[in-house]
C-alpha cells in the first residue's frame, strides 16, 4: 500500500476511533453514576483511603495513530474491574508504568490471557 493510502486508512481508524470512544466514554459515564463507581474514584482520592485508591481497568480495546507516537490512556478503552491496594504495583512485576500526567500514575500489567489491564493509581 503507498504511504498517501496508509496515511488516509490510519486518519480514517482513528477518527472511527475516537468516535467510538466519546461514546463509550459517555455510556461508561452514566453507568459508572448509576453503579457507584464515580463516588467509590472520588472516595479513593482520599487519604485515609490509599489502601484501596488503585483503580484496576480492564483494556477492551488500544488503538495508536502511529507505532512511535508517545502511548496514552486516550489509546485505550477499558472497563473498571476493582480497587486495589498500590502495594500490588509494587509487589508485581509484571507491571510497568505507562504514563504519569498531573494527576495519575498510570501502570499497564500483561494479565493472564496476554490482554494487558491498566493500573490507575491516583495519588493523594
Amino acid at each position: 500500500m503507498s504511504g498517501n493510502w496508509l496515511l488516509v486508512e490510519r486518519f480514517l481508524m482513528t477518527l472511527l476511533y475516537k468516535l467510538l470512544r466519546l461514546l463509550f466514554i459517555s455510556i461508561q459515564h452514566i453507568y459508572w453514576q448509576l453503579n457507584g463507581t464515580v463516588r467509590r474514584l472520588r472516595e479513593a482520592r482520599l487519604s485515609h483511603n490509599y489502601d484501596r485508591s488503585a483503580q484496576v481497568l480492564d483494556v477492551v480495546f488500544y488503538h495508536k495513530f502511529c507505532p512511535s507516537q508517545m502511548t496514552t490512556v486516550d489509546n485505550f478503552l477499558c472497563t473498571h474491574s476493582r480497587f486495589e491496594d498500590p502495594q500490588y504495583i509494587i509487589d508485581n512485576e509484571n507491571i510497568t508504568l505507562l504514563t504519569i500526567n498531573e494527576r495519575d500514575a498510570v501502570f499497564c500489567e500483561t494479565g493472564d490471557k496476554g490482554k494487558p489491564k491498566v493500573r490507575s493509581h491516583r495519588p493523594c
